[in-house]
C-alpha cells in the first residue's frame, strides 16, 4: 500500500508520526518553525510546490491520498489539483484511483474568518472555498479529531455526502513510554511549552506568574519554545533564579522538560483570524502525565474538564489563570492518574489506521 500525505505546512509531530513507515511518502509546501531537519533526514519528506506535486501523482502509483482538511482552505487548490492527477494516471494505466481521506480539527468557522481577514485576502478565501466544497465532495474517509470539528463541517457543508464514511476519534494522546510528570506538589514545574506569543497565552503566564510564586513559594517556571517573546524570556531568567529557559531546544530537551513537569499551561487566546484547534503542547503534556491548565478554545476542552484538568474560559484568563496553575499544582490528580485517563492508542494513529485500512 503506497500512501502520499499531502500536506500545506510540515512540522516534526508530522515526522515523527511516519518515522519508520517506509509506505507512506510526505509531499509538503513549507516547513513550520518546529521542522526538524534530524527526523527529515531520516523520512525523507519531498518538499513541493502545486506543480511538482502533480508531477509527482503523475509519475507515481499511489493507494491512498491523505489531504489537509478541506477547511484548511490555503491547501484546497493543490490538493484538489493532486487528486486530479492521480485520477489522470489512473486512466492512462486503468488501475484505481487512489482512497482520498483527510483528518479534520477544524473549528473556526468560516463567518468569523470571513469577517477579520482584510479585502485581498478575503478575495482569495472566496476563490478557494469552491474547491473546499469539492474537496469535500471527493472523500472517501474523514475522521474528526473532536466533537467541535464534526459539528462546524456539519454547518459549513450540511448533510454529509452519501459516498464520505466519517468517524469521531477524539485527539488524545497514548501515555509516553518513558519518563513521567513530578508528583511533588509543594517543589511543582510549571511548563509553558511552544510558541512565546499572544494566542498562545504567554504574556498572560508571565503576568500571572508572581501571584503564582507568591502561592508557591517553592514553584518553578520553565518556559521552552520560541517566538516574538524570547527576549523577554531570557530577561526573566535573568532576574529570577526559579525561572528557566529553553530557546528553541533539541526535541531531547524538550522531553525532558514534559516528565519533569507537573503542570503543563497553555492559555490559548483567540485571534480574529485563528483558533486553537487542540494544542500539540496539551497532548505531549497528557502524555507524559502533566495535569492540564488551558482554556476553552481548545477542541478537547470538554474532555479535559471532564478529566479533572483546569479549563478557564478565555475571556477570563487575566482573572483566573493563576489561581488555575495553583490549583493544578496542587491537584489531587497524580502523573498516573493522568495517564490512565488516555486511550491505549493515540488517537491521531488511531485515526491513522482506520482512515488507511478502514479498520
Amino acid at each position: 500500500m503506497k500512501v502520499v500525505q499531502l500536506y500545506e505546512v510540515a512540522r516534526t509531530a508530522h515526522l515523527e508520526r511516519i518515522d519508520g513507515y517506509d509506505d507512506v511518502t510526505l509531499l509538503y509546501h513549507r516547513e513550520r518553525y518546529d521542522f526538524d531537519a534530524d527526523v527529515a533526514a531520516r523520512v525523507r519528506p519531498i518538499r513541493a510546490g502545486l506543480l511538482a506535486s502533480c508531477l509527482y501523482a503523475l509519475r507515481h502509483d499511489t493507494d491512498i491520498v491523505e489531504v489537509n482538511e478541506p477547511l484548511a482552505t490555503s491547501a484546497v487548490i493543490r490538493a484538489c489539483a493532486f487528486i486530479g492527477a492521480t485520477r489522470l494516471r489512473s486512466l492512462l494505466t486503468r488501475s484505481r484511483p487512489p482512497l482520498v481521506v483527510a483528518y479534520a480539527i477544524e473549528n473556526l468557522a468560516s463567518a468569523d474568518l470571513r469577517a477579520n481577514l482584510p479585502l485581498k485576502a478575503r478575495l482569495k478565501f472566496e476563490l478557494r472555498r469552491p474547491f473546499a466544497v469539492a474537496l469535500w465532495h471527493v472523500l472517501d474517509r474523514i475522521a474528526f479529531g473532536t466533537s467541535d470539528a464534526r459539528e462546524l463541517y456539519e454547518s459549513e457543508f450540511g448533510a454529509r455526502p452519501r459516498r464520505l464514511d466519517a468517524r469521531m476519534i477524539e485527539a488524545l494522546p497514548s501515555p509516553a513510554r518513558a519518563g513521567g510528570a513530578q508528583e511533588a506538589a509543594e517543589d511543582p514545574v510549571i511548563l509553558f511549552l511552544g510558541d512565546l506569543s499572544v494566542r498562545k497565552g504567554y504574556p498572560d503566564v508571565m503576568a500571572a506568574w508572581a501571584a503564582v510564586r507568591a502561592a508557591l513559594p517553592r514553584a518553578r517556571l520553565s518556559i521552552v519554545g520560541r517566538g516574538a517573546g524570547a527576549a523577554e524570556a531570557a530577561e526573566s531568567a535573568r532576574r529570577d533564579d526559579r525561572v528557566l529557559v529553553l530557546l528553541d531546544p533539541p526535541r531531547e530537551d524538550v522531553y525532558g522538560e514534559l516528565a519533569r513537569a507537573r503542570v503543563l499551561v497553555l492559555p490559548s487566546r483567540r485571534m480574529p483570524l485563528w483558533r486553537e484547534q487542540v494544542g500539540l503542547p496539551i497532548t505531549e503534556g497528557l502524555a507524559h502525565g502533566c495535569v492540564i491548565v488551558t482554556t476553552n478554545e481548545t477542541g478537547i476542552a470538554t474532555w479535559l474538564r471532564e478529566n479533572g484538568h483546569q479549563v478557564i474560559e478565555e475571556r477570563e484568563v487575566g482573572r483566573e489563570l493563576a489561581s488555575a496553575i495553583v490549583a493544578a499544582a496542587q491537584s489531587e490528580l497524580t502523573a498516573d492518574d493522568v495517564r490512565r485517563q488516555l486511550p491505549d492508542v493515540d488517537g491521531r494513529a488511531a485515526a491513522r489506521r482506520w482512515l488507511y485500512s478502514g479498520e
